[in-house]
């Protein structure tokens, strides 16, 4: 990725992203803030260079981009559009498993 290219995408996007062009140990690179997750990632010119954009911006999720999900009943719904009640209750929740207990028949 052009440096000047990855330098204008985040113009663009100031409601998500703060940077600043500074050196850290040594390397010259770009310091990217994510506003939605509150995270700083430091970009070398080099990495810029060698990665395509998508994969340079995913960084600055540091994993705090997960969305939690659960089965209840046969059905997959996403945690994060349940209300307050249903998040205080999946909190509250314990996971039973098999430990092979009469689990085995013979005969």
């Amino acid at each position: 990725m052009d440096r000047n290219r990855f330098i204008e995408h985040l113009k663009n996007y100031q409601h998500q992203y703060e940077f600043e062009e500074k050196k850290d140990n040594g390397y010259a690179g770009i310091l990217v803030k994510n506003k939605e997750y509150n995270t700083l990632t430091f970009f070398t010119d080099q990495a810029i260079e060698e990665k395509e954009l998508v994969e340079l911006l995913r960084h600055t999720h540091h994993g705090k981009n997960v969305e939690w999900i659960s089965r209840v009943t046969g059905y997959f719904s996403k945690i994060n559009s349940w209300n307050k009640g249903k998040k205080e209750e999946f909190k509250d929740r314990y996971r039973v498993r098999d430990i092979g207990i009469g689990s085995d028949i013979t005969g």
